[in-house]
């Protein structure tokens, strides 16, 4: 939809299985949803975002969302991934009840 809707920006755009496919280059800004990813490997997954795929001076954007109609929180994206080591640069999360998290580290 991305596509159609900025056919100029086409080439920025990318729909991808990011475990093992190499980016043509890497970006300022990228983005993951993090419900996609085996909490097991959610560190490991990040690295390779930030090695790969996010410029030296770019910011890798997690996210990851609840459901409100199993009532299930989403997890404190910020708080996990400082668990790993990574130095968050920001947090938000929105709803009432929270809905989504969203945790950014910079590159």
């Amino acid at each position: 939809m991305a596509v159609k809707r900025l056919p100029v920006f086409s080439n920025n755009f990318h729909v991808c299985n990011a475990w093992d496919w190499q980016p043509p280059r890497q970006y300022r800004y990228v983005y993951s949803v993090w419900d996609c990813v085996p909490e097991s490997y959610l560190a490991q997954y990040c690295h390779r975002l930030l090695e790969n795929f996010v410029k030296p001076d770019g910011t890798l954007i997690l996210g990851m969302y609840g459901s409100r109609s199993r009532n299930i929180p989403p997890i404190n994206l910020g708080k996990r991934l400082r668990s790993f080591g990574f130095n968050v640069a920001g947090e938000s999360s929105g709803g009432n009840p929270s809905v989504t998290s969203f945790a950014w580290i910079e590159g």
